[in-house]
């Protein structure tokens, strides 16, 4: 386009609302065309905005039938916006308070993200909480346009400070988190009634870098601190220091941090024992380290809950016989077909249950537990994806609404089956979990 338009005489017609006209001046001027508004002027080409006044209308048309090539505004706006020194225009909005340009330039959406997160860190908000400001009003919803993925039926988001958290919980780019801090107050409604802030929301996050990290300290705000105890991406000297402080909290939240190292493991040993090993990985130097004859002996039913125990350590709790263990450990869908036959070979019919749950059951297993023709493992059964197809099939045929329901959440029901259930609406929150179901419902729609 610009070089269309070079050594050429250039009428504006319209507004631009993200540049001025000084701006859109000097800067077709760089580019050695000449540009005004005065209609008397001979003139090569017309530049029009989408809206434009009667008077401009009427001249558009006169030049139009006068063979007068007109280009869309927008289009400049765009090759202007591209074209923008970044560095110069931070500088110049800095140099001369220019808040009227900020706001023009948040609310193009031709400037790079880069840019944009740029001018993000230098808008002053109005106020310290989100209230009555039109003006910080319009930058919340400039950011969510941007960055938040949503669908063209869910605009009404944009319009929510609930859709920060999401923005939040979405973004993986490090600047527009630290951007995101600065904004006004808002708090989060979680599920158990308590609030959640910005940045504590932030401090969540697996993407936050050192300098978001160095910024949320500085806050000195022990909740902060709290969820970024248990952010495993937080750095090892960042959680040594967090631990310093001696708040029961974060060292709670630190025993959950699975990013802890052994000596951070020994140190809240002493404070934190059960949390440790119900979230911790455990491996034999771990278990020793607990259950060894310095320490006080941990519960094994505690121990028996964690999803990440070496499999040398689940071998040491399945051979001390202990009902509840074995049942824990059964829900533990990672262990290896070899630990489940030596739980399923004690014989003991309270295992059992967790026993045909477990998707890495062998299939012998399964069919034995079928045979005992219980229900209680028949519903479990219903819902494991590893239960072979003629059961699925047999357990379908007995029509009962609780093992309906296993059958209407497992992925390994066939389709034709599943469209059968999907009659019963009191399955439908069954049905929508099953990604199975949910593909070929949108594959018949053409979605």
């Amino acid at each position: 386009m610009l070089n269309e338009l070079k050594d050429k005489k250039v009428l504006l017609l319209g507004r631009s609302t993200l540049f001025s006209d000084i701006e859109i001046i000097n800067f077709l001027s760089n580019y050695n065309i000449d540009s005004s508004r005065d209609f008397s002027q001979e003139l090569d080409v017309i530049i029009e905005s989408r809206s434009i006044n009667p008077i401009e209308d009427n001249i558009s048309n006169d030049a139009y039938d006068r063979g007068i090539k007109i280009y869309k505004l927008h289009k400049l706006e765009e090759e202007m916006s591209r074209l923008l020194d970044e560095n110069s225009t931070l500088m110049a909005i800095k140099l001369g308070s220019d808040m009227d340009r900020l706001d023009r330039l948040l609310s193009n959406e031709y400037i790079s993200d880069n840019l944009f997160i740029k001018l993000l860190n230098i808008y002053e908000w109005e106020e310290s909480e989100f209230g009555d400001s039109s003006r910080d009003r319009d930058i919340f919803i400039h950011t969510l346009t941007r960055f938040l993925h949503i669908k063209t039926n869910e605009r009404d988001l944009l319009y929510s400070p609930l859709s920060l958290l999401k923005l939040i919980k979405e973004s993986d780019n490090p600047e527009l988190l630290l951007a995101l801090i600065s904004f006004p107050k808002v708090s989060f409604l979680q599920k158990n009634r308590s609030k959640l802030t910005i940045k504590e929301a932030i401090a969540q996050s697996p993407y936050i870098d050192k300098k978001i990290t160095k910024k949320l300290l500085s806050f000195k705000d022990n909740h902060i601190d709290f969820f970024l105890a248990s952010n495993p991406n937080i750095s090892l000297d960042i959680l040594n220091f967090l631990y310093d402080k001696n708040i029961d909290d974060i060292n709670r939240a630190l025993a959950s941090n699975i990013s802890i190292d052994n000596k951070l493991f020994i140190k809240l040993l002493e404070k934190e024992p059960d949390i440790l090993l119900q979230y911790q990985p455990i491996n034999l130097d771990r278990y020793n380290l607990a259950f060894g004859e310095a320490k006080a002996i941990t519960s094994d039913k505690i121990l028996s809950i964690n999803k990440l125990l070496e499999p040398k350590v689940i071998e040491i709790l399945v051979s001390k016989d202990i009902e509840d263990v074995d049942n824990n450990i059964l829900l533990n869908y990672n262990i290896s077909q070899e630990i489940i036959e030596k739980i399923y070979n004690k014989q003991n019919p309270s295992l059992y249950k967790n026993i045909a749950l477990n998707p890495s059951t062998p299939i012998d297993i399964l069919e034995k537990l079928y045979k005992i023709n219980s229900y209680d493992i028949n519903i479990r059964l219903s819902y494991n994806t590893s239960t072979p197809h003629q059961i699925l099939e047999k357990l379908f045929e007995l029509d009962d609404f609780e093992i309906s329901k296993g059958l209407a959440s497992n992925e390994s029901l066939d389709i034709e089956l599943l469209n059968i259930l999907k009659i019963d609406t009191r399955l439908r929150n069954e049905l929508t979990s099953n990604q199975k179901f949910v593909d070929s419902i949108s594959r018949n729609l053409g979605l």
